[in-house]
């Protein structure tokens, strides 16, 4: 009986040891930095900038912080602090509104009517041999007009070492230049 008492004793102590094991580091996406030299400029056109599309198989709490052929490769015990599309999204809406003014970004359930909706689907963020890679397809709807254009803009940004970290720092500054080339690809002209 007091063998039975003491082997129970030592699973429950073994079972509440492995349960006590650390949580995850979280990393969050910093915010969106703009250059010194760029200006917001003074167009009255507001945007509307749906929640950008990240592939699925990155869109989790996972940090990929490399990838070799179609293998990626993801980071020990530590997870993004928010699902990676809601912290792209969040990182571009900010850098669009430092470029085109606070007031000219909208989110959903501002009650304004947006000048034109911009839809944003990320095909690449990729972590590999140094630099971190960001091909985004992008669209802009005028209401206006009724018309859409899009393209397809794609950014390499260095990385001194492929710790989380040093991801989360490359994503934001790949986001602020998509943001750059969104803003000078604006066409829409002013409401309607």
């Amino acid at each position: 009986m007091r063998r039975l008492f003491w082997l129970s004793t030592a699973v429950t102590a073994f079972v509440l040891a492995a349960c006590a094991s650390s949580p995850p580091t979280l990393v969050a996406l910093p915010a969106a930095i703009m250059p010194a030299a760029r200006q917001a400029p003074d167009a009255a056109v507001t945007v509307r900038l749906r929640q950008v599309h990240v592939p699925d198989y990155l869109d989790s709490f996972a940090v990929v912080v490399g990838r070799d052929s179609q293998v990626l490769v993801v980071a020990d015990r530590t997870e993004w602090a928010e699902r990676l599309s809601q912290g792209v999204s969040r990182v571009l809406r900010d850098a669009l509104s430092q470029r085109l003014g606070s007031s000219r970004v909208l989110i959903a359930g501002d009650g304004r009517r947006a000048d034109a909706d911009l839809s944003v689907e990320l095909l690449a963020l990729d972590p590999a041999r140094g630099a971190l890679t960001l091909d985004a397809r992008w669209s802009f709807r005028c209401r206006a007009t009724g018309q859409s254009y899009g393209g397809r803009t794609a950014v390499r940004v260095e990385m001194s070492a492929a710790t989380p970290q040093d991801v989360a720092a490359a994503t934001s500054g790949a986001l602020s230049r998509l943001a750059d080339a969104l803003v000078d690809e604006r066409r829409c002209d002013g409401p309607s």
